[in-house]
């Protein structure tokens, strides 16, 4: 009889619609989560990246300026040094363009960012 009655409690509209429904936000949740920690890996890896990539832009300014100079004085001419280093990156802006128009940039970031989001070690 008893267990009757429990059966039937179990059985209930109200119950089973309340068991869905916090099954149903449970799972939201872990899904809002999901997200949030995916979110910040991108976030967290975007801003390592413009760091890292300003650090390298000063270290190649820096090491633009020494070369000019070095040309400059082994030349032995005032303007020299930095007509050869502005070439000089001429020509990596003329290959990384190349690079961009065959998609190997686009490859590599999509393949990166995959790398990120696929990431299980949360």
């Amino acid at each position: 009889m008893y267990m009757i009655k429990l059966l039937l409690q179990l059985f209930k509209t109200g119950t089973i619609v309340d068991t869905v429904q916090g099954l149903f936000q449970s799972k939201i949740e872990n899904i809002k989560m999901d997200f949030y920690k995916k979110l910040s890996n991108v976030l967290a890896s975007i801003v390592l990246i413009i760091i890292i990539s300003f650090v390298a832009l000063m270290m190649m300014l820096f090491l633009g300026f020494g070369l000019s100079f070095y040309l400059n004085i082994v030349l032995e001419s005032s303007y020299l040094g930095f007509l050869i280093v502005g070439a000089l990156f001429f020509i990596a802006t003329w290959m990384m363009s190349f690079a961009i128009k065959a998609g190997f940039l686009h490859k590599t970031l999509r393949t990166l960012l995959l790398l990120i989001l696929d990431n299980k070690n949360d």
